[in-house]
Order: C-alpha cells, then structure tokens, then sequence
C-alpha cells in the first residue's frame, strides 16, 4: 500500500513539473521585457571624455574675432610713436621781405611810434641772417610835459631813439600749427635772433646797440605771413648835459613778410 502511494506521488510530481517550468520561463520573459522598457526610457550616460583631449575649443585662423582682452592693461603705452611732418612754409634758400608797424612799450616819459623794414636770407630752414630798420617818431608823455612845467625839472638828460640799423643771426628751431576759431588751420615757426647795430638818438649821437628778439610768422601760404615780434635794444647814450646812462628800448612789432623765389619743394 506505502508502494502505491509513492508511485502516485512521483507522477503527479511529473506531469506537475513542465506547467512550473513554463511558468518560470513566463516570468523570465516578463522581467525581461521590463528591463527592456527600464533601458528605453533611462537618459544615456555622457560619453567618457578622454585625458589626452584638449581642454579648449580651438578657433579657426579664419575666425578674427577678439574674444580675450585680458593682456590689454599689459599693453606700453604709445609715448615713443610721434608723427613728424615738413615745414609748411619752406625758407631754405629763400629771401624775405618785411613791413610793419613798432613802439616802444617801457618808455614811461616819451611815446614813439614807427615804420620797421627787414629783409632777410635763409641758408636752412633753421639759420638765417636778416638786416633791421626801424624809423622812429617820438613824442612827450604827459608825465614829461608836468615834469618840466610844473616841477621845473629838467628833462634833456632823456634819451630816446630816432631811428634804429643792425644785422641779426636768425634761429627758427620750433614749428607747429595753430587753430584760428576752430576754423582754419594756421602754421607757424618761432624763431630767437640776436645781432649788433647802431641807435640814432634825439642828440645826434649814433651808439652801439645789442639787439635781441624773438616772434613768431604765421604762414598764410608759401609765400605771404603775418610776423610779430619783440625787440630789445641796449645801448649806452650820452645826454645834453653830457652824462652817459645806459638805456633800453622794448618794441613790438606787427606787420606782414614776403617769401620769394616761390618755393619748389614740399
């Protein structure tokens, strides 16, 4: 009887086994269509990135754009770039001619007034050598006239000039430009000039003189300027009463120059 059972057990056991096994293999599936599903929708990890790759993207030679500004406050700044030009009134070679008006501006007993020529040569555009003439007319200040009327103090020990001729080494070093009302461009030279010559004053006497002056030419072209400049004459002149003092003269002179031959250069 213990016999029969056991058999009937064993093959219930065996026609049990192939469901369990399809039931397994029914699960398996369905795990695995799960996962399948799981790794469809999960985002795809980065892709490893490489040691030996660089670290920066590289920018075409084509590519001019600037992007880094970094060395900038590294830059020198421009202090040995400077923009050099010629001369816009040539005088190398050249004569001038000269015209203007002068007084005496430190003379506190006499008012003179005159007529000045000069005519100059240039051996370069900074040497040059120029002879001076300055007629002169003369008057009492009113200072003057009280001095001797009121005061009755004698002014005749007072010399002044009549006329002035002397001959002047020219140096023209310094050049540049000017605006006129921010609307005309003017050049210009600034030149130093000292020379020796004669005073002619009121007493008939002609004294040695040290002339000394410094102006400016403002070009108008190649060939026409306006000139302004001061002088400064000393000299030692002997008076009616025949004493001998030292005096000095301080003009300004305004008047207009001439440059010829026409220049052919620049």
């Amino acid at each position: 009887m213990l016999k029969k059972n056991i058999t009937f057990l064993i093959l219930l056991l065996t026609l049990a086994a192939p469901g369990v096994v399809r039931a397994q293999a029914n699960e398996a599936e369905e795990l695995d269509v799960i996962e399948l599903e799981i790794d469809k929708s999960a985002p795809k990890p980065a892709p490893a990135i490489s040691n030996s790759a660089p670290a920066y993207q590289e920018v075409s030679p084509k590519d001019n754009t600037l992007t880094d500004f970094s060395g900038l406050g590294t830059l020198a700044p421009f202090q040995e770039i400077s923009v050099i030009q010629k001369r816009f009134l040539p005088k190398t070679g050249r004569f001038q001619l000269f015209g203007g008006l002068t007084t005496v501006t430190n003379d506190p007993f006499f008012l003179t007034f005159g007529g000045v020529a000069k005519a100059s040569y240039f051996m370069t555009e900074q040497w040059g050598l120029e002879l001076n003439y300055f007629g002169l007319s003369t008057s009492n200040r009113q200072a003057t006239d009280e001095l001797r009327e009121i005061q009755n103090v004698s002014t005749e020990n007072l010399v002044y000039p009549k006329s002035f001729a002397g001959l002047d080494l020219m140096y023209i070093p310094i050049y540049g430009k000017m605006t006129w009302f921010n609307e005309k461009i003017v050049p210009f030279d600034l030149y130093f000039s000292a020379g020796y010559g004669t005073t002619n004053t009121q007493a008939g006497e002609n004294a040695g003189t040290i002339h000394l002056a410094t102006g400016q030419i403002f070009a108008l072209s190649k060939a026409y300027a306006v000139r302004w400049d001061f002088s400064w004459n000393f000299f030692n002149a002997t008076g009616i009463d025949g004493s001998t003092n030292s005096f000095n003269n301080l003009f300004l002179t305004v008047g207009m120059s001439w440059f010829f031959p026409e220049a052919s250069y620049r």
